[in-house]
């Protein structure tokens, strides 16, 4: 959900579980060790050069070790985790127009190596995220920092270019493309940050602390003695690399696990075990077929709004997710200020699929795939295994444009093949398929830029519309959320009319947890955000 202004996201969140060793009793006290799974090893535990892949895999093992200036808790509250306020205009901590904000640093943070967290490491980190030579996933919102200043050794003063709405609960927060704080003592002499041994040997600031690193198996992690919460009760995270959703379930079902994401079958399919508990989380992640603009014949609008009225989507919900995941027509999350729930997509209707593409002049043939100038009606669609659901509306969706007559090839790659940035090869970025299933994982503000603006980076539509960038300008500047709401209201309804994605639905994650495991309450952008509090018995 959506409180004080700030998003539940669904920072789409790994399909990882803590594995038990031993009896509840022989790991309860120090000496316990909680073990969980992240679905693909990390690329880097840098969190400067974290990707945001479908499972949130470097979010998840960043957040062991690092602080965020402002947390989200299970109830969707911001809460100032890294700072010791949340800046507002009321505090002083935001200037009316928007344009400077005063960020003022927790006392008594230290990295992990001693050294006390100052205004300084603050400052030269923003230096880093927009320096062209630190390949950053994305620089969205730090590009619009225009002056930071350390005013003291607690106190940071940021300037941005412009006002810009979403810049309290962005930076070095819950943004698309979270980013964290990093220790200058250790890095600023760094010729080459990404080559640097940080990158595999991180020294951060939040409740674990780095040990080791078996690159394709595991990660170990320790209780840190200096945290500023204290040190955690759990004395040790081992975290390994499982990419199998079923081998996860399966660990689960048979005692091996402590908690697990699961997906609606497996939900539904688990029943009620006395020694599990469950909690849901709304998440403002929102999940849809992206489908490549630039590929004919899907630059034709006639052909993509066939693709969507032959998908039955409120039948995959129902179906595949047993309700859980409601259908959504746009990228703002159900529970959003910012969505016009007036505002649909071409509903479910065959026979307008089918007068649509044969104005577009694609006919069927006696094999009853459609065709033009001799050239058959085939695609492409991608999804990721590592997804269950993903898998099955694959499925769903290649049926039922069969029925339309396409030709539909589905194509399996791993979430880290899908999500690398186009520099790696990695199949959205690169524009390698013609349609996608992708979870989008929105940030705790309705800003949706990242993903509808032309230069957006996470449009892997390519889907270029001169008025919703306009509009997307405007959005992010303007002085109320009555404003903002009204401009985002236009950009759903230009993008409900062109069809660049096809929305499926906002999910709510179901979590099990065995109950021998004590604290864990996931919040809406990352399962590990309160490992801090977690006990064992």
């Amino acid at each position: 959900m959506r409180l004080a202004g700030f998003a539940c996201l669904a920072v789409a969140v790994a399909l990882g579980s803590c594995m038990r060793a031993g009896t509840s009793g022989a790991r309860a006290g120090a000496a316990a060790t909680v073990r969980f799974a992240i679905a693909a090893d990390p690329q880097s535990l840098d969190p400067l050069f974290a990707h945001v892949d479908a499972n949130s895999v470097e979010q998840q093992v960043a957040r062991l070790a690092f602080e965020p200036f402002i947390d989200i808790d299970e109830r969707g509250a911001p809460v100032p985790v890294l700072l010791d306020r949340i800046p507002t205009v009321e505090n002083g901590g935001l200037s009316r127009d928007g344009r400077i904000i005063t960020y003022r640093l927790r006392a008594g943070v230290r990295w992990q190596d001693g050294v006390a967290v100052t205004a300084h490491d603050v400052v030269w980190t923003l230096h880093a995220i927009v320096d062209d030579r630190n390949p950053v996933r994305s620089r969205a919102g730090y590009d619009r920092v225009a002056k930071a200043e350390a005013l003291d050794a607690r106190t940071v003063r940021v300037t941005l270019k412009e006002p810009w709405a979403p810049a309290v609960a962005t930076l070095f927060s819950y943004g698309t493309a979270p980013q964290y704080v990093l220790p200058a003592h250790l890095l600023e002499r760094e010729p080459n940050l990404e080559q640097s041994a940080f990158s595999s040997h991180p020294v951060g600031n939040g409740p674990y602390r780095f040990v080791s690193w078996a690159r394709g198996d595991h990660l170990v992690y320790e209780a840190n003695p200096t945290y500023w919460r204290g040190a955690p009760k759990i004395a040790r995270a081992y975290v390994r690399i499982v990419p199998d959703p079923g081998t996860n379930f399966t660990l689960l079902r048979s005692g091996g696990i402590d908690w697990n994401l699961l997906s609606p079958a497996q939900r539904a399919s688990l029943g009620t075990p006395e020694e599990l508990a469950f909690r849901t989380v709304p998440l403002a992640l929102v999940a849809g077929i992206a489908i490549n603009t630039t590929h004919p014949p899907l630059d034709d609008v006639r052909v993509r709004r066939a693709i969507a009225a032959s998908i039955d989507r409120a039948g995959i919900s129902k179906k595949i997710t047993f309700g859980r995941y409601p259908v959504v027509d746009t990228a703002q999350s159900l529970d959003s200020w910012a969505r016009d729930p007036a505002v649909h997509e071409p509903a479910y209707d065959p026979a307008a699929a089918d007068a649509l593409l044969d104005e577009a002049g694609w006919r069927r043939g006696a094999d009853g795939v459609r065709a033009k100038d001799g050239k058959p009606l085939a695609l492409t669609y991608v999804q990721f295994p590592e997804s269950g659901t993903g898998v099955r509306v694959a499925t769903v969706v290649q049926s039922e444009l069969a029925a339309r007559g396409f030709r539909i090839a589905i194509k399996s790659l791993s979430n880290a093949q899908l999500f690398l940035p186009k520099s790696q090869g990695g199949t959205l970025a690169s524009g390698s398929f013609d349609m996608a299933y992708v979870p989008w994982p929105m940030g705790a503000d309705p800003d949706d830029s990242f993903l509808l603006a032309c230069a957006g980076n996470a449009n892997y539509m390519r889907w270029c519309d001169t008025q919703v960038d306009a509009l997307e300008r405007r959005a992010v500047v303007a002085p109320s959320r009555a404003e903002r709401k009204r401009l985002y209201a236009q950009i759903e309804r230009r993008v409900a009319d062109a069809v660049p994605i096809v929305y499926l639905f906002n999910p709510s994650y179901s979590y099990a947890y065995r109950t021998a495991l004590r604290g864990f309450s996931p919040n809406g952008f990352d399962p590990t955000w309160d490992a801090y509090r977690w006990t064992l018995r």
